[in-house]
Protein backbone atom coordinates (compact mmCIF):
# COMPACT_ATOMS: atom_id res chain seq x y z
CA UNK A 1 0.00 0.00 0.00
CA UNK A 2 1.07 3.43 -1.12
CA UNK A 3 2.02 5.65 2.14
CA UNK A 4 1.04 9.46 2.28
CA UNK A 5 4.42 10.32 1.96
CA UNK A 6 5.10 8.00 -1.56
CA UNK A 7 2.35 10.01 -2.86
CA UNK A 8 3.28 12.66 -6.11
CA UNK A 9 1.33 15.51 -4.81
CA UNK A 10 2.12 19.38 -4.90
CA UNK A 11 2.06 18.95 -0.70
CA UNK A 12 3.71 16.16 1.60
CA UNK A 13 4.26 14.83 4.79
CA UNK A 14 2.05 16.94 7.40
CA UNK A 15 0.62 19.71 4.93
CA UNK A 16 -0.56 17.13 2.64
CA UNK A 17 -2.56 15.43 5.52
CA UNK A 18 -4.00 18.84 6.89
CA UNK A 19 -5.36 19.69 3.66
CA UNK A 20 -6.97 16.37 3.22
CA UNK A 21 -8.54 16.35 6.10
CA UNK A 22 -9.48 20.49 5.82
CA UNK A 23 -10.78 19.23 2.43
CA UNK A 24 -12.95 15.80 3.62
CA UNK A 25 -14.60 18.51 6.32
CA UNK A 26 -15.80 20.70 3.85
CA UNK A 27 -17.17 17.80 1.39
CA UNK A 28 -18.52 16.01 4.37
CA UNK A 29 -21.35 19.14 5.32
CA UNK A 30 -22.06 18.85 1.57
CA UNK A 31 -22.81 15.14 1.79
CA UNK A 32 -25.67 15.90 4.55
CA UNK A 33 -26.58 18.67 3.59
CA UNK A 34 -27.43 17.36 -0.37
CA UNK A 35 -27.28 13.91 0.01
CA UNK A 36 -24.26 13.65 -2.06
CA UNK A 37 -21.31 12.06 -1.72
CA UNK A 38 -18.94 14.83 -1.94
CA UNK A 39 -16.55 13.18 -4.99
CA UNK A 40 -18.11 15.44 -7.13
CA UNK A 41 -16.50 18.54 -5.73
CA UNK A 42 -13.73 16.81 -4.19
CA UNK A 43 -12.13 14.90 -7.18
CA UNK A 44 -11.62 18.18 -8.98
CA UNK A 45 -9.92 20.03 -5.87
CA UNK A 46 -7.87 16.81 -5.27
CA UNK A 47 -6.91 17.35 -8.79
CA UNK A 48 -6.38 20.57 -9.43
CA UNK A 49 -5.42 21.99 -5.95
CA UNK A 50 -3.09 19.03 -4.89
CA UNK A 51 -2.15 17.93 -8.09
CA UNK A 52 -2.90 14.17 -7.52
CA UNK A 53 -3.18 11.73 -10.41
CA UNK A 54 -6.46 11.04 -12.12
CA UNK A 55 -6.90 7.52 -11.68
CA UNK A 56 -5.57 7.50 -7.85
CA UNK A 57 -8.26 10.21 -7.36
CA UNK A 58 -10.91 8.35 -8.57
CA UNK A 59 -10.41 4.94 -7.08
CA UNK A 60 -9.84 6.79 -3.91
CA UNK A 61 -12.66 9.33 -3.92
CA UNK A 62 -15.19 6.01 -4.76
CA UNK A 63 -13.48 4.78 -1.18
CA UNK A 64 -14.20 7.99 0.87
CA UNK A 65 -17.57 7.92 -0.41
CA UNK A 66 -18.12 5.01 1.52
CA UNK A 67 -17.66 6.98 4.64
CA UNK A 68 -19.64 9.98 4.15
CA UNK A 69 -22.32 7.89 2.11
CA UNK A 70 -22.84 6.00 5.58
CA UNK A 71 -22.77 8.11 8.08
CA UNK A 72 -25.52 10.70 5.93
CA UNK A 73 -27.33 7.88 5.62
CA UNK A 74 -28.09 6.77 8.72
CA UNK A 75 -29.02 10.61 9.75
CA UNK A 76 -31.57 10.65 6.69
CA UNK A 77 -32.94 7.24 7.98
CA UNK A 78 -33.81 8.78 11.46
CA UNK A 79 -35.66 11.81 9.77
CA UNK A 80 -37.59 8.92 7.40
CA UNK A 81 -36.25 10.72 4.11
CA UNK A 82 -35.21 7.51 2.46
CA UNK A 83 -37.42 5.46 -0.05
CA UNK A 84 -36.02 2.18 0.04
CA UNK A 85 -37.60 0.35 -2.24
CA UNK A 86 -36.45 2.85 -5.08
CA UNK A 87 -32.89 2.65 -3.05
CA UNK A 88 -32.83 -1.18 -3.35
CA UNK A 89 -33.39 -1.23 -7.01
CA UNK A 90 -31.12 1.68 -8.18
CA UNK A 91 -28.74 0.38 -5.95
CA UNK A 92 -28.28 -2.84 -7.95
CA UNK A 93 -28.17 -1.11 -11.29
CA UNK A 94 -25.82 1.41 -10.35
CA UNK A 95 -23.52 -1.62 -9.00
CA UNK A 96 -23.72 -3.26 -12.48
CA UNK A 97 -23.08 0.29 -14.24
CA UNK A 98 -20.04 0.85 -11.99
CA UNK A 99 -18.47 -2.27 -12.89
CA UNK A 100 -19.05 -1.35 -16.40
CA UNK A 101 -17.64 2.32 -15.59
CA UNK A 102 -14.80 1.48 -14.21
CA UNK A 103 -13.72 -0.85 -17.48
CA UNK A 104 -14.30 2.08 -19.43
CA UNK A 105 -11.99 4.29 -17.34
CA UNK A 106 -8.79 1.90 -17.85
CA UNK A 107 -9.07 1.20 -21.08
CA UNK A 108 -9.60 5.28 -21.77
CA UNK A 109 -6.40 5.34 -20.01
CA UNK A 110 -4.07 3.32 -21.78
CA UNK A 111 -5.50 4.45 -25.07
CA UNK A 112 -5.24 8.23 -24.13
CA UNK A 113 -1.97 8.25 -22.22
CA UNK A 114 -1.71 10.33 -19.03
CA UNK A 115 -2.32 14.11 -20.86
CA UNK A 116 -4.63 13.59 -22.91
CA UNK A 117 -6.82 11.44 -20.59
CA UNK A 118 -6.36 14.03 -17.91
CA UNK A 119 -7.79 16.70 -20.26
CA UNK A 120 -10.98 13.52 -21.26
CA UNK A 121 -11.66 13.42 -17.54
CA UNK A 122 -11.64 17.22 -16.57
CA UNK A 123 -13.85 17.63 -19.77
CA UNK A 124 -16.41 15.42 -18.24
CA UNK A 125 -16.47 16.49 -14.80
CA UNK A 126 -17.15 20.09 -16.50
CA UNK A 127 -19.70 18.64 -18.33
CA UNK A 128 -21.57 16.39 -16.03
CA UNK A 129 -21.40 19.47 -13.40
CA UNK A 130 -23.16 22.15 -15.40
CA UNK A 131 -25.96 19.57 -16.61
CA UNK A 132 -26.67 19.26 -12.64
CA UNK A 133 -26.42 22.74 -11.98
CA UNK A 134 -28.61 23.69 -14.68
CA UNK A 135 -31.36 20.82 -14.12
CA UNK A 136 -31.33 21.26 -10.53
CA UNK A 137 -31.62 25.50 -11.00
CA UNK A 138 -34.40 25.15 -13.04
CA UNK A 139 -38.04 24.56 -11.36
CA UNK A 140 -39.11 21.21 -11.97
CA UNK A 141 -41.27 20.96 -14.96
CA UNK A 142 -45.14 20.50 -13.67
CA UNK A 143 -46.15 17.18 -14.89
CA UNK A 144 -49.70 16.06 -16.12
CA UNK A 145 -51.39 15.24 -12.91
CA UNK A 146 -48.43 15.46 -11.11
CA UNK A 147 -46.98 12.01 -12.90
CA UNK A 148 -43.06 11.82 -12.75
CA UNK A 149 -41.52 11.30 -16.33
CA UNK A 150 -41.39 7.68 -14.68
CA UNK A 151 -44.75 7.26 -14.36
CA UNK A 152 -45.48 8.57 -17.82
CA UNK A 153 -42.39 6.48 -19.37
CA UNK A 154 -44.69 3.92 -21.39
CA UNK A 155 -42.49 0.66 -20.54
CA UNK A 156 -44.16 -2.07 -18.08
CA UNK A 157 -43.64 -3.62 -15.76
CA UNK A 158 -44.52 -0.62 -13.30
CA UNK A 159 -43.93 -0.98 -9.50
CA UNK A 160 -45.06 1.38 -6.42
CA UNK A 161 -42.96 3.66 -4.54
CA UNK A 162 -44.98 3.38 -1.18
CA UNK A 163 -42.78 6.18 0.88
CA UNK A 164 -43.31 8.94 -2.38
CA UNK A 165 -46.80 8.35 -2.96
CA UNK A 166 -45.59 7.33 -6.72
CA UNK A 167 -47.66 4.31 -7.96
CA UNK A 168 -47.23 2.95 -11.85
CA UNK A 169 -42.98 3.68 -11.95
CA UNK A 170 -41.67 1.92 -14.85
CA UNK A 171 -39.35 -0.42 -13.80
CA UNK A 172 -37.17 -0.74 -16.83
CA UNK A 173 -36.83 3.24 -16.41
CA UNK A 174 -36.16 3.07 -12.92
CA UNK A 175 -33.17 0.19 -13.38
CA UNK A 176 -31.89 2.32 -16.82
CA UNK A 177 -31.01 5.41 -14.50
CA UNK A 178 -29.22 3.58 -11.95
CA UNK A 179 -27.12 1.70 -14.59
CA UNK A 180 -26.59 5.08 -16.44
CA UNK A 181 -25.03 6.93 -13.32
CA UNK A 182 -23.27 3.79 -12.20
CA UNK A 183 -21.34 4.23 -15.35
CA UNK A 184 -20.22 7.62 -14.50
CA UNK A 185 -19.23 6.61 -10.48
CA UNK A 186 -17.05 3.67 -12.16
CA UNK A 187 -15.61 6.44 -14.77
CA UNK A 188 -15.25 9.70 -12.60
CA UNK A 189 -15.17 8.06 -9.06
CA UNK A 190 -17.74 10.26 -7.83
CA UNK A 191 -20.39 8.98 -5.12
CA UNK A 192 -23.33 9.26 -7.78
CA UNK A 193 -25.47 11.71 -5.32
CA UNK A 194 -24.66 14.43 -7.60
CA UNK A 195 -26.41 12.85 -10.49
CA UNK A 196 -29.10 11.31 -8.44
CA UNK A 197 -30.65 13.91 -6.47
CA UNK A 198 -31.41 15.53 -9.42
CA UNK A 199 -32.82 12.48 -11.60
CA UNK A 200 -34.89 11.64 -8.37
CA UNK A 201 -35.93 14.81 -8.18
CA UNK A 202 -37.68 15.19 -12.05
CA UNK A 203 -37.32 11.62 -13.08
CA UNK A 204 -38.34 9.93 -10.55
CA UNK A 205 -40.81 12.57 -8.70
CA UNK A 206 -39.25 11.74 -5.01
CA UNK A 207 -39.27 15.32 -2.88
CA UNK A 208 -36.66 16.92 -2.22
CA UNK A 209 -35.87 15.55 1.44
CA UNK A 210 -36.22 12.12 -0.01
CA UNK A 211 -34.14 12.23 -2.73
CA UNK A 212 -31.47 13.49 -0.67
CA UNK A 213 -31.54 10.39 1.88
CA UNK A 214 -32.65 8.23 -0.56
CA UNK A 215 -29.21 9.43 -3.30
CA UNK A 216 -26.94 8.32 -0.13
CA UNK A 217 -27.81 4.79 0.29
CA UNK A 218 -27.70 4.72 -3.43
CA UNK A 219 -23.89 6.47 -3.08
CA UNK A 220 -23.24 3.44 -1.15
CA UNK A 221 -23.90 0.36 -3.43
CA UNK A 222 -21.80 2.31 -6.64
CA UNK A 223 -19.46 3.65 -3.94
CA UNK A 224 -18.48 0.13 -2.66
CA UNK A 225 -18.50 -1.93 -5.83
CA UNK A 226 -16.43 1.30 -7.72
CA UNK A 227 -13.88 0.71 -4.76
CA UNK A 228 -13.43 -2.77 -5.24
CA UNK A 229 -13.28 -2.87 -8.51
CA UNK A 230 -10.41 0.25 -9.00
CA UNK A 231 -8.45 -1.07 -5.81
CA UNK A 232 -7.72 -4.23 -7.89
CA UNK A 233 -6.32 -1.92 -10.75
CA UNK A 234 -4.26 -0.32 -7.64
CA UNK A 235 -6.20 3.09 -7.58
CA UNK A 236 -7.02 2.88 -4.28
CA UNK A 237 -5.17 4.63 -1.26
CA UNK A 238 -6.31 4.31 2.34
CA UNK A 239 -3.99 6.88 3.26
CA UNK A 240 -5.65 9.80 1.12
CA UNK A 241 -9.33 7.93 1.82
CA UNK A 242 -8.97 7.48 5.63
CA UNK A 243 -7.39 11.31 5.91
CA UNK A 244 -11.02 12.49 4.22
CA UNK A 245 -12.45 10.43 6.02
CA UNK A 246 -11.72 11.82 9.66
CA UNK A 247 -12.42 15.59 8.57
CA UNK A 248 -15.45 14.55 6.84
CA UNK A 249 -17.14 12.52 10.16
CA UNK A 250 -17.82 15.87 11.66
CA UNK A 251 -19.17 17.84 8.38
CA UNK A 252 -21.83 15.18 7.70
CA UNK A 253 -23.60 15.64 10.46
CA UNK A 254 -23.07 19.44 10.59
CA UNK A 255 -24.80 19.31 7.09
CA UNK A 256 -27.81 17.04 7.56
CA UNK A 257 -28.45 19.12 10.99
CA UNK A 258 -29.36 21.83 8.55
CA UNK A 259 -30.80 20.00 5.93
CA UNK A 260 -33.66 19.11 8.18
CA UNK A 261 -34.06 22.42 8.31
CA UNK A 262 -34.19 24.38 5.05
CA UNK A 263 -37.03 24.41 3.03
CA UNK A 264 -36.48 22.01 -0.24
CA UNK A 265 -37.02 25.04 -2.86
CA UNK A 266 -34.05 27.06 -0.95
CA UNK A 267 -31.89 23.32 -0.67
CA UNK A 268 -32.43 22.92 -4.85
CA UNK A 269 -30.63 26.25 -4.90
CA UNK A 270 -27.94 26.51 -2.51
CA UNK A 271 -27.01 22.79 -4.15
CA UNK A 272 -27.03 23.77 -7.61
CA UNK A 273 -24.54 27.14 -6.42
CA UNK A 274 -22.09 24.48 -5.15
CA UNK A 275 -22.12 22.63 -8.13
CA UNK A 276 -21.22 25.47 -10.17
CA UNK A 277 -18.31 26.77 -8.37
CA UNK A 278 -17.14 23.20 -9.05
CA UNK A 279 -17.56 23.33 -12.44
CA UNK A 280 -15.60 26.64 -12.67
CA UNK A 281 -12.52 25.16 -10.87
CA UNK A 282 -12.82 22.61 -13.22
CA UNK A 283 -13.02 24.85 -16.29
CA UNK A 284 -10.24 27.42 -15.41
CA UNK A 285 -7.82 23.90 -14.54
CA UNK A 286 -8.84 22.61 -18.29
CA UNK A 287 -8.15 25.60 -20.05
CA UNK A 288 -4.88 25.77 -18.32
CA UNK A 289 -4.09 21.76 -19.53
CA UNK A 290 -5.24 23.07 -23.24
CA UNK A 291 -3.16 25.73 -23.08
CA UNK A 292 -0.07 24.25 -22.29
Amino acid sequence: MTGLEQIDAYLAGPWLLCALVGLGFAVGVLSGLFGVGGAFLLNPLLIVVLGLNESLVVGSGLSFAIGTGAAGMVRHMRGRNVEFRSMWILGVAAIVGTLGGTELHQWLRRLAGPEHFKVLILALYLAMLLAVAWLVYRDAPNSPGGRSLLQRLPLPPRISLPAAGRPGVSLPGLIGVGVIVGLAVGMLGIGGGVLFMPLLLMVVGLSAHQAVGTSLGVVLFGSISGTIHHSLHGNVSLWIAMSLLVGSSAGVQLGAYFCERLHARRLRRWFACVVAVAAVIVAVKLAASLLQ
